[in-house]
């Protein structure tokens, strides 16, 4: 997980990099300098720039939030794997997903062939991958990120200035109104101060950082394993 919150970090410094723009340009007397050309200051102060600036905020935090939880599940599932545990070693939740994985088809099998399966079992040693185009693709809120915890078996309690992800839902809607052309930029920029932005941008950044480190510490104690 090392690798996982170090690019964590460096996006979330991208993000205030890019809010701390958005506040000075929202400055009243906001200037930008061009020194090399003749007219060496422009007024960026234009409504439509901001509306536009502030909507491509939520891509930056739905792009960080889908990218923590993807390498976060990504080395869940690679770490059980370079395990080479059997399933029997492994808790409840890690053994749906084997079976899920491997044996989802046992409607198709006949009886004799899912009495072998059954008795071979417990000596299958688990192999799993994680597909991140079927099972997020667009879709990560608190929602989301609580049905992974409850399926994988890492904690999904953060602290309660995080209020549980709640603004996470908001970012993914945006962003995929944005993503999908339902919205045009000024149009979902318009609605949101830069006070609310930055209550949204604190309240994801801190909500996705406890659960990296929920999945750290499920990974550090091994708690997929009996």
């Amino acid at each position: 997980m090392i690798s996982v919150l170090a690019d964590f970090e460096k996006r979330v410094e991208e993000i205030n990099i890019y809010f701390l723009l958005l506040e000075n340009i929202e400055e009243k007397d906001a200037v930008l300098y061009f020194p090399s050309k003749r007219t060496h200051k422009y007024q960026p102060h234009n409504v439509e720039l901001i509306k536009i600036l502030k909507a491509n905020l939520f891509l930056l935090l739905y792009n960080l939030s889908e990218s923590s939880i993807k390498q976060s599940l990504v080395e869940i599932y690679e770490q059980i794997t370079d395990q080479q545990l059997k399933y029997e070693d492994v808790i409840d939740e890690i053994k749906k997903i084997w079976i899920d994985e491997k044996h989802n088809n046992f409607k198709n099998k006949g009886t004799d062939n899912i009495f072998k399966v059954i008795n071979n079992l417990a000596e299958e040693i688990i192999e799993i991958k994680f597909d991140s185009e079927k099972i997020i693709s667009g879709n990560i809120d608190g929602r989301k990120i609580k049905e992974f915890s409850i399926k994988h078996g890492f904690s999904s309690n953060v602290h309660k200035n995080a209020k549980d992800g709640v603004k996470l839902h908001q970012v993914k809607t945006q962003r995929n109104n944005l993503a999908h052309g339902n919205t045009s930029f000024a149009e979902c920029g318009r609605n949101y101060t830069i006070s609310d932005l930055r209550e949204v941008k604190h309240q994801v950044i801190i909500y996705l950082k406890r659960i990296l480190k929920n999945i750290e510490k499920y990974l550090d104690n091994k708690k997929y394993a009996i």
